[in-house]
């Protein structure tokens, strides 16, 4: 028999999706003057299992629901794809308190374990013909900066402020147990013509959002600046615009303990700890040793060269993030550097933007190119030593090894 209440439990509503759902399911109740022939119960369950489903498959995330910015971000091109992505859609709208008419509308979220990613359309006053901004270096790199209101105190322009909570009332904050930071970037405006800019938020963590986090606020959004002619200039000032948005809270993303050594481009010598997957990243510590070496092989190579090998043989290219650094130096005598060797290891946390999302699950192998890659891929070395192995007895967690992937037991 059809499994129907599985089927239904993969599908994710939002509230508004819910009230569509019972209103036509529970809409003309009144009985037909030309009734047809009565269906049998088990045709009944068919029926509603299949209308719901077919609800369900539009309400849930979609390749032709997903926004075209979130398409091309993370490299989908299928609906699968677009399904591992997680994308929260929100479509929520928040005006300038001060009714300067401008307004900020979140349409999509993505969360993993170490960055938030906040769709937005920002709308300026009717009317008002906002400029196609110039890319340069700092600030206007990102084509337009969202900013805060001047201190007149100090003469400069405030940051906008971005915190996590733990409710939507913004009570109980969620905060980062390590550094975190963010930037608001101009996306490919499908329009330049018009008074609204995409734009995209983006958080980033040093040690990964709080479990307890469930929603993000963006505060003292007071100015937009945009680069005109090599400078950063305002172009619209005196909002008051506060942002609240929900974060999804059901990617999959999976931290595990243990650690295993890896030779970095076949060059040097790590210890991987602190392994999260999620199916748009990877992120790691690489404990490193002999730190010399490896900014010299790290010079000389480029950023490590990884994918992640499926199950069915599919290799998913994965592209050091430069923006994660951070980096921890650990001493023989705390706080103390000096000619003798103060300093005796070195961790960095790293990250690896995956080129388009993955089924978790499916995950045959993380490879290292020059370590663990296979032999077919190296035919001039005889003997090598593979080094990193993503199975569980390097990485521990029960729920991912016996609930999600259970690839391992079939090559053990």
């Amino acid at each position: 028999m059809a499994r129907y209440p599985d089927e239904l439990e993969r599908l994710r509503f939002s509230e508004a999706q819910k009230e569509t759902l019972v209103r036509r399911l529970t809409a003309e109740q009144e009985p037909s003057a030309r009734s047809g022939p009565r269906l049998s119960p088990r045709a009944l369950v068919a029926l509603v299992a299949a209308v719901s489903l077919l609800i369900g498959a539009a309400g849930a995330v979609s390749l032709a629901g997903l926004s075209p910015e979130f398409r091309k971000l993370f490299g989908i091109t299928d609906e699968a794809q677009a399904q591992n992505l997680g994308a929260l859609s929100v479509e929520k709208t928040f005006p300038d308190k001060n009714g300067t008419g401008a307004a900020i509308t979140v349409r999509e979220v993505v969360a993993d374990q170490d960055r938030l990613y906040i769709l937005m359309d920002f709308a300026a006053p009717a009317g008002t013909v906002l400029p196609e901004p110039e890319r340069g270096d700092g600030l206007s790199a990102y084509g337009y900066w969202l900013g805060g209101e001047r201190d007149e105190d100090i003469g400069v322009d405030l940051a906008l402020d971005i915190s996590l909570y733990a409710d939507e009332g913004c009570t109980r904050h969620a905060v980062p147990d390590s550094g975190w930071g963010y930037h608001v970037e101009a996306l490919t405006d499908p329009d330049p013509t018009d008074n609204v800019i995409p734009l995209l938020a983006v958080m980033t963590t040093d040690r990964g959002l709080p479990e307890q986090a469930r929603y993000c606020r963006l505060d003292r959004i007071s100015n937009l600046y945009a680069t005109q002619g090599g400078t950063l200039k305002t172009v619209l000032e005196g909002m008051d615009i506060q942002v609240v948005t929900p974060i999804p809270t059901d990617t999959q993303t999976y931290s595990f303990g243990g650690r295993a050594p890896v030779k970095l481009g076949g060059a040097t010598m790590a210890v991987v700890e602190d392994l999260t997957i999620s199916p748009i990243s990877l992120s790691m510590d690489l404990v490193i040793p002999d730190w010399d070496a490896y900014d010299a092989a790290f010079e000389a190579q480029g950023p490590w060269s990884v994918y992640v090998l499926l199950r069915d043989g599919t290799r998913v290219s994965a592209r050091y993030e430069e923006r994660y650094g951070k980096l921890d130096w650990f001493y023989t005598e705390p706080g103390e550097v000096d000619e003798a060797g103060g300093r005796f290891f070195r961790a960095d946390h790293v990250g690896f933007q995956l080129e388009r999302p993955i089924d978790v699950a499916e995950i045959e192998d993380i490879v290292f190119v020059g370590d663990n890659d296979p032999v077919e891929d190296r035919p001039n070395e005889v003997g090598r030593i593979v080094h990193f192995m993503f199975y569980p007895g390097y990485f521990y967690n029960k729920t991912y090894w016996n609930e999600v992937n259970e690839n391992w037991k079939q090559t053990m």
